[in-house]
């Protein structure tokens, strides 16, 4: 008996991570900070409406990202002020990997035991685009849909950064 989740397997691996995302307070000068200590350029993106159910009740957030290069990627995400999701810690906030059927995925995860944290929301469909999962470790993985993950790369690609 090996304990794996094979039905898991088949949704994502350990081994795809696409990012590391790490919640600051003050993106531009993280951008910065990044830059001139790793030499490694951030895209900084515009703000987005983002809206979510964080422990089931729905919410819209404003965000703004930074993406380097990647994958894997750094993704920074400004602080959410008041949000319980989008708050500094020390290290790492999450890991992030891409999945083709997000619904799937976090099902698996939380049938594994990785309950949904947070969960996006369009057009009235959730999860869509994103979740963000806690494991018993207290770890934060995020499913990312591939479609939005491409999405984010064209983002990167146009703002003059190779990924």
């Amino acid at each position: 008996m090996t304990g794996r989740n094979e039905s898991l397997d088949k949704c994502f691996s350990l081994a795809d991570l696409h990012h590391v995302g790490v919640v600051v307070a003050d993106i531009e000068q993280a951008a910065a900070d990044v830059e001139r200590i790793y030499g490694t350029p951030v895209a900084l993106f515009d703000e987005t409406r983002f809206t979510c159910r964080i422990r089931g009740i729905e919410q819209t957030v404003v965000q703004r990202i930074g993406l380097t290069p990647g994958p894997p990627h750094l993704e920074l995400l400004r602080e959410v002020r008041g949000s319980e999701i989008w708050t500094p810690v020390p290290g790492i906030h999450h890991l992030g990997f891409v999945v083709d059927d997000l619904a799937s995925a976090a099902g698996e995860l939380e049938r594994a035991g990785a309950p949904v944290w947070m969960a996006g929301v369009r057009r009235g469909i959730c999860p869509a685009g994103a979740t963000y999962h806690r494991d018993p470790l207290g770890q934060v993985f995020e499913l990312l849909d591939r479609a939005l993950a491409d999405s984010m790369a064209r983002r990167i690609d146009h703002s003059g950064l190779r990924s």
